[in-house]
């Protein structure tokens, strides 16, 4: 039986410490700029990457709703992706997962951050503050706050404004962020349902010290965040497949969720129950089609495919 312990365990799939979520990612980008705060300047024959054309970060700008946002949303995108400091086009995953219930992870983030907090796999708290918003802790400095703009089934764009304080840096460091995030759902020709996922990252480092070694170093800020959304993605997977083996045990893990509302550990439980309900429809009508697929009855007396000719027999 496959248990929530197996998702821990299951190879490129633990989550440590060191890795967070990536929709909170916009309040917990700031440690690393500290880091890099007191970097000697390195010469560079090439002018910095945000001096060039970036085609990805324009293509980005144009695939944002902005025209379905309000006017207090669109303000807020628009002070971000004006006055951007880093832009990372993370590379796209394919996440194998009920679409109901990817949505339903996407819309609460705090599910699971706390599902992580039972693993012991991270020090990160998000709780939720209204319908839409959210309060953010990593646990070694950085605060923050985070706020759905707006969500479709193909869209949802987040907003966070965030700040560290802490051993690295003198000063705090504030942060603005934009995640916009894209899902395409498929089917393979089984019928199981897969999302292809893209996030893109528009980060506005308010310190301006700060916000020029950022820029020129978005890349390296780049690949981090690029990994943490990939093992992100490699959680999710997992846990749908965890929940399709072992639905009852992921309805008791529901229940015992810190940081999350009685509501949303019972909209959670539910949601694990149709998943595991489908799945074993699924596999009880597969197993039921193999019993009646009719076995071809193959004669020892056939001929050999093609030109072939039986053996001659001896003569005596």
């Amino acid at each position: 039986m496959v248990t929530i312990s197996g998702i821990r365990r299951a190879r490129g799939v633990q989550i440590r410490a060191r890795y967070r979520c990536w929709i909170a990612h916009c309040v917990i980008a700031a440690p690393l700029l500290a880091g890099l705060w007191n970097m000697p300047p390195i010469a560079a024959a090439a002018p910095p990457l945000f001096l060039r054309p970036n085609p990805a970060k324009t293509e980005a700008i144009g695939q944002i709703p902005l025209d379905r946002l309000d006017a207090a949303a669109r303000a807020k995108a628009n002070s971000v992706i004006q006055n951007t400091s880093v832009f990372k086009r993370m590379t796209p995953q394919v996440i194998d997962c009920d679409p109901r219930y990817y949505m339903f992870l996407i819309r609460h983030p705090e599910v699971i951050v706390s599902i992580w907090q039972l693993m012991d796999a991270t020090d990160m708290r998000i709780t939720r503050k209204g319908p839409l918003q959210f309060a953010a802790a990593d646990g070694e400095g950085t605060e923050g706050r985070l706020e759905f703009l707006y969500g479709d089934q193909k869209v949802h764009v987040l907003y966070g404004e965030g700040a560290y304080t802490g051993s690295l840096t003198k000063r705090p460091i504030r942060a603005d962020c934009l995640l916009v995030l894209h899902s395409e759902f498929t089917t393979d020709k089984t019928g199981r349902s897969f999302v292809r996922a893209q996030l893109d990252m528009f980060v506005d480092v308010k310190s301006v010290g700060v916000d020029l070694i950022a820029r020129t170093f978005q890349n390296m800020i780049g690949n981090t965040t690029d990994m943490n959304f990939a093992e992100t993605a490699q959680f999710v997977t997992k846990l749908s497949r965890t929940t399709e083996q072992n639905g009852p045990g992921v309805q008791r893990l529901a229940m015992r969720l810190m940081d999350v509302d009685t509501a949303t550990r019972r909209e959670f439980a539910r949601h694990a129950g149709e998943v595991y309900r489908q799945a074993s429809a699924d596999y009880s009508k597969t197993k039921t089609a193999q019993r009646q697929e009719p076995n071809r009855m193959v004669s020892l007396r056939d001929r050999p495919p093609g030109n072939a000719k039986p053996p001659a027999t001896a003569n005596r």
